[in-house]
């Protein structure tokens, strides 16, 4: 007889990546990307349709096995029990009749990126947030409480004080930017009054749509914008300042922190003024790429569940 199938699904807000093996060193059976299933970018009705692209996908592929499988779900929506049950039942509409765990997608980054439950994360993208795992198991978090309030170091905050900037040169507070008319080119806006339209015409703040423009701002530190200068480096003192919570929340100055998010994946330099402003507070922390994806870290959870 067959081993149950572990179904491991890392939930984001631009794709949701779905990988499914036997055990964590086994053979990856499926490995597929779907459209976006993050419950607060699409709602309830788009969260469906997702997950029944992707039930289909895989009664395709194993059939009656899929009754018996385990699924561990890790999704940036997810914080919250209410927005537990909000998955949960999304996922069971859509044909789902299996053994079904729902989490923050952080705890899943967090367990694939340390190979196991153990140290901590630091998440800086669109959002960011700093995860770890105290001596009793549990999951203890620092920041990630949305745009208004916190995620600090991320791309949003990046790209709001940068369009901030925009404005404050515009009204002749502070020295004109290099970034600006880039930023202006970038939003195709004829001036930056047309600013007004782009953030608050909505009915929710335009997250992403600010976070776009922060490879702008990045470059424009490299080479030594002032505003920009500020900007990033003020962001990323903030960002340390949330590994620091996380520290006092462990009780330890010494763990292993593991990175996610494009902003600490994808920009070196970024990546390595957070490590030395760090090391300069937590020398003893070991900040390190991640071991393993985030939904390797979901199928991690899945055997644990076996």
């Amino acid at each position: 007889m067959r081993n149950r199938v572990i179904i491991g699904v890392d939930g984001g807000g631009t794709k949701t990546r779905v990988m499914v093996k036997e055990r964590p060193d086994g053979e990856t059976l499926f490995d597929q990307n779907f459209g976006m299933s993050n419950y607060n970018n699409i709602g309830v009705e788009g969260l469906r349709a997702v997950f029944r692209v992707i039930y289909e996908a895989l009664i395709t592929c194993f059939g009656e096995r899929l009754k018996d499988a385990i699924l561990v779900l890790g999704s940036a929506g997810v914080d919250r029990p209410n927005d537990v049950e909000i998955y949960l039942s999304a996922l069971k509409e859509s044909g789902f009749t299996c053994q079904l765990e729902v989490v923050n997608d952080a705890e899943i980054a967090l367990i694939g990126g340390n190979g196991g439950r153990k140290g901590a994360l630091v998440i800086a993208g669109t959002g960011s947030i700093v995860v770890g795992i105290d001596s009793k198991g549990k999951i203890v978090r620092s920041g990630g409480w949305g745009g208004l309030i916190s995620d600090e170091g991320s791309g949003f905050q990046i790209g709001r004080h940068a369009i901030a900037a925009v404005m404050q040169e515009y009204d002749k507070v502070i020295a004109p930017t290099s970034f600006t008319e880039k930023l202006l080119t970038h939003f195709q806006l004829a001036s930056p009054e047309g600013f007004m339209d782009l953030l608050y015409l909505e009915n929710t703040i335009p997250v992403n749509k600010v976070a776009s423009c922060t490879p702008i701002i990045l470059e424009a530190w490299a080479k030594g914008d002032e505003a920009a200068c500020m900007i990033v480096e003020a962001e990323l003192g903030k960002l340390v300042g949330l590994v620091v919570g996380i520290s006092r929340q462990l009780g330890s100055e010494k763990f292993r922190l593991s990175v996610a998010g494009s902003l600490l994946t994808k920009s070196t330099d970024y990546f390595g003024m957070l490590k030395e402003k760090l090391s300069l507070v937590l020398p003893q922390v070991e900040i390190s790429a991640p071991l393993h994806d985030p939904v390797f870290g979901a199928i991690m959870m899945g055997a644990e569940y076996k």
